[in-house]
């Protein structure tokens, strides 16, 4: 009985997507500035984690100041750590939030197709032309005034603990001039592991540390330096379970 309610809410969920995605491409032409897309985009990550029955719980938000432009590194286990956290930074930056995902992801039916033309920033590590177009393509929007989320892992962690990080997010935040904001996920792989379907109702904590400034300089040495500090912010801030080994 547990298994048919697990797989009826997956159901719904992709049901959900669905609609959303082809509702969201039917005003995509005439909404320039996307503010209709994140409006509602905020409202389909809300109503992912009331289906899903997830309590989110938000810690540290009175770090984060309205008006203010944050590149966000968070650590990645679940596909439910994107409405997470852009539900958790909303109250903040009102749902303008860009994603850096993998290219790869425009493949999937209805939502890649939605991604395509959302203002997210598609990211192809495996072609550097594209990867540093991406990249440009982020530094850019901060610069014009969007926060952008980026999971430093590169790919979700399948076993819920804190991977080693990739250096393209602090790369991007010293080019952009703004403040890094460390954010540990807590218990998304409880809800939804990776490359998995068995679904379970919890909850998830996201927990927003306080802004980091950016580097001085722009070079590998200074970069390296930032990003080991900010997986030791991160990895403090997450529950044992989910520190590396």
């Amino acid at each position: 009985m547990n298994k048919l309610a697990t797989y009826w809410r997956i159901v719904r969920l992709c049901g959900m997507t669905v609609w959303y995605s082809l509702f969201g491409l039917s005003f995509a032409l005439f909404d320039k500035h996307h503010r209709l897309f994140y409006r509602h985009g905020l409202n389909f990550a809300r109503t992912s984690l009331r289906m899903a029955n997830i309590a989110l719980l938000v810690e540290g938000e009175d770090h984060l100041k309205e008006g203010e432009t944050y590149v966000f590194i968070a650590n990645h286990t679940s596909i439910f750590d994107i409405p997470a956290i852009w539900v958790a930074t909303a109250p903040k930056l009102g749902g303008r939030l860009r994603i850096i995902y993998k290219r790869s992801l425009q493949l999937i039916p209805f939502l890649g197709w939605e991604l395509m033309v959302s203002p997210f920033i598609p990211i192809e590590r495996e072609k550097l032309r594209r990867s540093v177009e991406g990249l440009n393509k982020a530094v850019k929007a901060v610069q014009e005034g969007d926060s952008v989320i980026i999971f430093a892992e590169g790919t979700r962690s399948r076993s819920g603990r804190l991977k080693e990080f990739r250096r393209g997010g602090f790369h991007l935040a010293a080019r952009a001039g703004k403040p890094i904001v460390p954010v540990a996920i807590v218990g998304a792989h409880k809800i939804l592991r990776a490359d998995s379907v068995d679904l379970h109702a919890g909850s998830i904590r996201v927990i927003i540390g306080k802004p980091v400034p950016p580097p001085d300089h722009d070079d590998r040495i200074t970069e390296r330096s930032l990003m080991k500090h900010v997986h030791a912010v991160i990895a403090a801030m997450l529950p044992e379970d989910q520190q590396p080994l």
